[in-house]
């Protein structure tokens, strides 16, 4: 990019790599279907016509317009959950994906050594109560992990916790708080289990 953009007579900023999350995690055990739906499968018909064959208006509608979209075979539909799955090593942060989903579950974040990741895997915007009621694992904006977090990397808007990647210091406080399991972390160590000795 640099040799072209000096061809050009432009110029290029350095950028960290960038990967595809599916920020959703309302898979058949934890979302249940309370519908069905006959019509055309694509997820931007089902968007348009209903909200979907689960109660959650935010959470994805499974048909797998996003694994459509992309030509670099980066996702995938697991049909055990219901839910897309990213391949990081194929994902080349076109965007693609993102652009196909009407639901807007799918961000760009930053690629971190080892493909480790934080991120609040839910887009429900509806008080906690109501988001539990279509989501076992809906964030309920309870502010545990922005409290927890000295980075101000956490922030908390219509009821629903974000984590920023570019303040994010991976320090993984803010998951053990998370009562919903709603945070994700993924590709760590296994956590420490603390001994009797350690915790006496």
């Amino acid at each position: 990019m640099a040799t072209i953009s000096q061809i050009l007579g432009k110029t290029v900023e350095a950028q960290d790599p960038l990967v595809a999350v599916v920020r959703c995690s309302g898979s058949f055990e934890n979302r249940p279907r309370t519908s069905i739906y006959n019509g055309a499968l694509t997820c931007a018909i089902q968007q348009a016509l209903y909200s979907g064959d689960t109660d959650c208006p935010y959470g994805c509608l499974g048909c797998g317009d996003c694994a459509e979209a992309c030509k670099f075979n980066a996702l995938s539909m697991n049909c055990t959950t219901g839910l897309p799955v990213v391949n990081d090593a194929n994902c080349t942060a076109c965007a693609a994906c993102m652009k196909a989903c009407p639901r807007n579950i799918i961000e760009l974040r930053k690629k971190f050594k080892k493909d480790r990741k934080i991120f609040v895997s839910c887009v429900n915007k509806d008080k906690g109560g109501i988001a539990r009621k279509y989501c076992a694992v809906a964030c309920t904006g309870c502010n545990k992990c922005f409290k927890i977090c000295t980075y101000n990397a956490v922030k908390i808007e219509n009821n629903l916790a974000y984590i920023d990647y570019s303040a994010c210091k991976m320090c993984r406080k803010c998951a053990p708080e998370c009562a919903t399991n709603a945070i994700h972390e993924l590709n760590f160590p296994p956590r420490k289990v603390a001994t009797e000795r350690e915790t006496a």
